[in-house]
């Protein structure tokens, strides 16, 4: 009886997530994406604001074209982070995301977002899945790459001279 009263009292719990569905966190530290296969994989899900290097939007045909219906295109956001060994594409479903009401987090570590731009990338997105012509990727944010040092090259050895004997006196 009192767990039913309870219930009535508090808020409803959040649905579960899908078992195989994907599900995105974006907090002070960073980004988190988890899914079944990343869980399962042992693959990562966490990435710091640090490593992302680049943030924006790609319209491009899908991977797998659809049974009934054929080639079609796909919408998908990506950051790419770099861990110091290798850059990775992070990609993930268009609905995580809306420019309208972007999370705190993500504002505060890219200054300099181009809205106009990701706007753009959405517009072209919305002519529908069989826009083919519309392929694109567009580039809201990009971190500025630091120019390489110019190291400075020790000259090559030389090789020694041959000592000079003086001929023995006779």
């Amino acid at each position: 009886m009192w767990h039913l009263l309870k219930k009535m009292i508090t808020r409803p719990e959040p649905p579960p997530a899908e078992a195989d569905g994907e599900v995105m966190h974006f907090h002070d530290r960073g980004f988190t994406r988890t899914s079944h296969l990343t869980r399962s994989m042992g693959w990562r899900q966490s990435w710091s604001w640090n490593e992302v290097t680049a943030f924006g939007f790609t319209f491009t045909p899908a991977m797998f074209p659809d049974p009934w219906f054929g080639d079609y295109m796909e919408s998908q956001w990506f950051f790419t982070v770099d861990d110091g060994e290798r850059k990775e594409h992070i990609y993930f479903d268009v609905t995580w995301l809306d420019l309208d009401r972007l999370p705190p987090g993500l504002l505060d570590r890219m200054p300099d977002l181009d809205l106009d731009m990701l706007r753009e990338g959405l517009q072209t997105a919305a002519l529908g899945p069989r826009h083919f012509a519309g392929e694109g990727r567009w580039i809201g944010w990009q971190h500025a790459e630091p120019k390489p040092r110019r190291r400075k090259t020790a000259a090559p050895p030389r090789p020694p001279k041959l000592a000079r004997r003086k001929p023995a006196a006779k």
